[in-house]
């Protein structure tokens, strides 16, 4: 009985570890781990409509006005050039001007003759951001700063000024900023009420993305 018992543990044993070793051997080769797949590109990409847009605006902003206006290019329409058909005039000591349309806002980029008038266009916005005090509450005081992208780096101003259309006054709200080491200057303009609601967190907003 005792012979029995242990010639039936052996078999077992026997059994198992050869079934274990069956097994293992055909059993299906593990599948490879996925090679990591790339990581997302960060680059935005810009869709038809954009492109369509840079290859119009481009040839209007050039020279010295390209750097300035990069960023704003996909999303500006019905640009205008001083010199051409129905473009801009130019004010005195301006070399270029160019008018977009930009949502319910204008959009001007100006290249001036010299820093001099560049630094005149400036102190004219200056007085204005002292206007809109009164004219459109809220407006944040004339500094320096570097632009959002890092590609302009100068003089920031909040204005706004009165003009007078079908005989009634209607208040413009502006955002000025310029380049330090050209003489180009660019600025953003809106109806105060009809355009931006009487708020400037529109126009900032705007500036923030493409300046």
């Amino acid at each position: 009985m005792r012979g029995l018992i242990v010639g039936l543990v052996v078999g077992l044993l026997l059994f198992g570890t050869g079934g274990w070793f069956a097994g293992r051997a055909t059993a299906p080769a593990a599948a490879p781990s996925p090679a990591p797949s790339a990581a997302p590109s960060t680059e935005p990409t810009a869709g038809v409509y954009e492109q369509n847009q840079i290859a119009i605006n481009q040839p209007k902003l050039t020279g010295a006005l390209e750097p300035v206006a990069r960023n704003w290019l996909p999303y500006l329409s019905g640009c205008a050039r001083s010199g051409e058909r129905n473009g801009p005039s130019l004010s005195r000591g301006e070399k270029a001007r160019v008018r977009c349309e930009l949502d319910a806002m204008t959009i001007v980029f100006v290249e001036f003759d010299s820093a001099t008038d560049r630094d005149k266009g400036h102190a004219r916005t200056l007085g204005q951001n002292v206007d809109a005090r009164q004219l459109a509450p809220g407006v944040a005081e004339a500094t320096k700063r570097p632009a959002p992208s890092g590609q302009l780096n100068g003089n920031y101003v909040e204005f706004a000024y009165k003009v007078t259309e079908g005989g009634s006054d209607r208040v413009v709200s502006g955002i000025w900023w310029d380049d330090a080491q050209t003489p180009v200057a660019v600025y953003l303009l809106a109806y105060w009420k009809e355009g931006v609601g009487e708020k400037w967190e529109p126009m900032r907003d705007l500036w923030s993305r493409y300046a």
